[in-house]
């Protein structure tokens, strides 16, 4: 048998609480269905048992032939890349990307090309950011999209009489970077002009716990927002609940956005986006297809889309029948699959 030691943020045996926490657990589950087994070493609040280091090094020593796939942002995991180049340390490494910043941060100087090209692969969420590691002479890279696995696409209801209750969903973490503020400012806006009973806004995500207080106080004041905590995909019947919107907003301007896995749950569940022309939104979002832009930092222009699509400017149930055909491509059995796994040195 294969195997791999696996190193990010796994939350090992318990439930994917972020957008890495469920694509290390994707990763986990499907290699070990390929029959490969995954050695984890879980750096999830490592500051709360940094003994996760001295299991790093007992599995680097011990396991030398296995290959060490690196799940995560550039920021967790340089200091380690650092060290085994001074060292010299030889061994198969695979750093599996994170986040979309990295190559922004080679060309600004933050990380060292040659740090990041003493791993053999480097795969990337977006093929933009390839093409920035590659001109920055970083050898190896791969695009890799984001992926989920897809077993179930929910019925999408014919849900666009004139005049009816537009329903839109943020789903992600819950923090002013992700947008949040603006969306709950375009409420306001939306509100004031008359439209507060057309429409609905409901959040589901872990709230940061540093914005816990500020988000409660601003959607008490507003009847149309509401917070539903955690929604379960897991389950069909999270896909069904997703499914029952109309639209998904995703004003992001975080700085660490790569490909943002909602979208792909957004594909699966026929949700076109509202997005900022943020970061590589671009290279998965195609206008008036499976998304509507906007300009980041722009309320008043959240706030006119959403308005817009109330008022039955754009053919919503076209672009959710788009969006559901785009989602085949990001299935995890087409993603990670047994060719990518002999590119990369696995098999």
């Amino acid at each position: 048998m294969k195997d791999v030691i696996i190193v990010g943020w796994l939350n090992k045996g318990k439930p994917a609480d972020c957008g890495e926490t469920m694509k290390n657990q994707l990763i986990v589950g499907k290699l070990e269905e390929m029959n490969i087994k995954c050695r984890q070493v879980d750096f999830k609040g490592w500051r709360r048992h940094p003994w996760v280091f001295i299991e790093f090094a007992w599995n680097l020593v011990m396991h030398r032939k296995s290959t060490l796939i690196l799940s995560t942002s550039a920021q967790n995991v340089y200091f380690l890349m650092k060290a085994m180049k001074k060292i010299r340390w030889k061994q198969n490494t695979v750093h599996w990307v994170i986040g979309g910043s990295l190559g922004q941060k080679i060309r600004q100087g933050t990380y060292d090309a040659n740090v990041i090209n003493y791993m053999r692969h480097t795969l990337v969420e977006s093929s933009y950011m390839a093409e920035q590691l590659k001109e920055c002479n970083v050898d190896g890279v791969l695009y890799v999209p984001n992926f989920k696995p897809i077993r179930y696409y929910p019925t999408l209801p014919v849900r666009f009489p004139a005049g009816k209750m537009i329903r839109f969903v943020f789903m992600s973490r819950i923090m002013p970077e992700k947008g949040c503020d603006y969306i709950l400012e375009a409420v306001c806006l939306l509100n004031e002009k008359g439209y507060s009973s057309m429409f609905s806004v409901d959040f589901y995500g872990k709230i940061a716990e540093n914005y816990k207080a500020v988000f409660s106080r601003k959607t008490d004041r507003l009847s149309n927002v509401n917070y539903k905590g955690f929604l379960n995909l897991m389950e069909n019947k999270g896909y069904d609940t997703l499914a029952s919107y109309d639209l998904m907003l995703f004003p992001t301007y975080w700085k660490g956005e790569g490909f943002a896995g909602i979208f792909v749950d957004a594909f699966i569940s026929g949700l076109p986006i509202i997005a900022t022309d943020w970061a590589h939104n671009k290279a998965f979002l195609r206008e008036k297809e499976t998304a509507l832009f906007i300009p980041v930092h722009n309320v008043c222009a959240l706030a006119d889309t959403m308005q817009a699509c109330m008022d039955g400017r754009y053919n919503i149930q076209e672009m959710r029948s788009l969006c559901q055909k785009e989602a085949e491509k990001y299935n995890i059995d087409h993603v990670i699959t047994e060719d990518l796994m002999k590119e990369i040195g696995v098999l």
